[in-house]
């Protein structure tokens, strides 16, 4: 077999990512060719019903058609945690090659050795994929939920016989996850109420109920070197689901919460009683920033100057934990207009402002909403976003459907009519990002939920408002995949 090196002028760039179940890695250069990396992991959450389809997909593209490059001899090391290392063994180290160029390792995770159902070449060695791109696996992968790192370097493209020498071979690295799930029966007041933990990050530890103060505290594995958090985007992603029949905990719209003893709020916590029928979910949303300042111990509302002149960092433990609190707050609020969203994936979050503010029915309201990539602070840049808005009353009717919007540059405005004093229900549904010259990108779609409250009601809520809300809310969830179709 002839073998003949690649004469591409390449410096053995790497690219990555940190934390998400599904990515398209950022391009690099071979030469005058583009190449990307659309890495995916399933199940986004792993249950044991959830892991008889379970695998891992590997697709190698150009990004300025999408077409799938053929004849991609992939080498995969999988490891578990956020970098590999010499010293750990890794749950997964072969070379898998696909003639179509798109591959799916299917996994059965079991425990013993690992067994792949797959042909070798005889000569150079790698594990050949069906026709469809397909091999089996079976052994110790994906028994737990939690973060696994990938590095994957390309040996072939575009010819099963022509190969990158060691230092030419085009690197990916990317550290996805399985969402980590622990379910419990907490007794209160002689009562038993189902909660559950998801941990879209790491896996979990630790999770405890103090019925003294209704307040929930859990952790998880993370790494605190400043060198592996600067150099690649990162987002945390937990969420805490409670039986909305808990009064005083399930019926909240608003919590204490908080990461190492930081309160969150605006953009980095979401409460969300829309997604499911009987549970009201608490979303912590952490970025890359906000991971930042906790390296450096500097308060939410701070401006520290070591951490802006990038001083050292506080942590006295990098390779440890991240905890988490959350409880009822202090004093009874009331339901506000939401001025962050996030996408039910994660994958996107948003912006919203208003005018005028406070609102007012019967009138010409303006909505304006910038769409943001979770894993930083700043508007997507270069990038349109498509998306679907529908304006519910607290009755569930739909009283604003407006289909296919464009935010140009991830900004948009919107002109509304609210036509009663009342909380209001909006869905904002991502069906796209559009960059020039690329083509769709559809891994961070999603549907966002946020309450709208014309006018801000000057006082608590009436309990019979407070009613309505949770019956529309309810009603809502019954009938939303008949009515919102995206």
């Amino acid at each position: 077999m002839l073998i003949s090196l690649i004469q591409y002028c390449f410096f053995n760039q790497k690219t990555y990512a940190d934390g998400l179940t599904s990515e398209n890695l950022p391009p690099i250069s071979i030469g005058n060719r583009r190449i990307s990396l659309y890495l995916k992991v399933n199940p986004p959450i792993l249950t044991p019903a959830a892991a008889h389809n379970a695998f891992m997909q590997f697709r190698l593209f150009h990004p300025s058609n999408n077409q799938t490059i053929q004849h991609v001899t992939y080498k995969i090391a999988v490891t578990s945690g956020t970098t590999s290392s010499s010293t750990e063994k890794p749950l997964l180290l072969d070379s898998f090659h696909s003639h179509i160029g798109l591959l799916t390792l299917h996994i059965e995770p079991t425990n013993g050795p690992i067994s792949i159902l797959a042909e070798h070449d005889p000569i150079l060695k790698p594990r050949f994929a069906d026709s469809s791109g397909n091999i089996y696996i079976k052994g110790p992968i994906f028994l737990h939920g939690g973060l696994f790192h990938f590095h994957i370097e390309i040996l072939t493209m575009d010819s099963d016989t022509t190969l990158f020498t060691p230092q030419q071979s085009p690197k990916f690295d990317a550290s996805l996850s399985l969402g980590d799930v622990y379910q419990n029966n907490w007794n209160y007041e002689n009562q038993k109420y189902n909660t559950t933990v998801v941990s879209y990050y790491d896996k979990l530890n630790s999770v405890n109920f103090q019925p003294t103060n209704k307040s929930f505290t859990w952790s998880m594995p993370f790494d605190y070197n400043l060198t592996r958090i600067k150099q690649q985007p990162i987002f945390v992603h937990e969420e805490m689901r409670l039986p909305k029949s808990w009064r005083g905990i399930g019926d909240l719209t608003h919590f204490n919460a908080a990461v190492d003893g930081q309160p969150l709020s605006g953009r980095s916590l979401a409460i969300d009683p829309f997604s499911f029928p009987n549970a009201l979910v608490v979303h912590y949303l952490v970025n890359k920033d906000d991971i930042l300042k906790l390296a450096y111990g500097v308060d939410s509302k701070s401006n520290n100057s070591s951490y802006a002149a990038g001083g050292s960092i506080t942590k006295t433990n990098t390779v440890g934990l991240m905890k988490f609190t959350l409880s009822p707050p202090s004093v009874a609020t009331q339901s506000a207009t939401s001025s962050d969203l996030v996408s039910n994936t994660g994958g996107i979050h948003a912006a919203v402002s208003w005018s005028p503010n406070p609102l007012t029915p019967y009138t010409q309201s303006r909505l304006k909403i910038s769409f943001y990539d979770p894993t930083g602070t700043h508007p997507l840049t270069n990038t349109n976003v498509r998306y679907n808005l529908i304006l519910f009353d607290k009755n569930n009717h739909a009283v604003i459907s407006k289909q296919n919007l464009l935010a140009k540059n991830a900004t948009d405005t919107e002109i509304l009519y609210f036509p009663a004093k009342q909380i209001y229900h909006i869905v904002v549904a991502i069906n796209g990002l559009l960059k020039p010259g690329q083509t769709p990108d559809f891994t961070r779609n999603g549907v966002s939920n946020v309450y709208v409250v014309v006018p801000e009601f000057p006082g608590f809520l009436s309990g019979s408002l407070i009613m309505a809300l949770m019956i529309g809310m309810i009603l809502l969830i019954q009938s939303r995949k008949r009515i919102v179709c995206f």
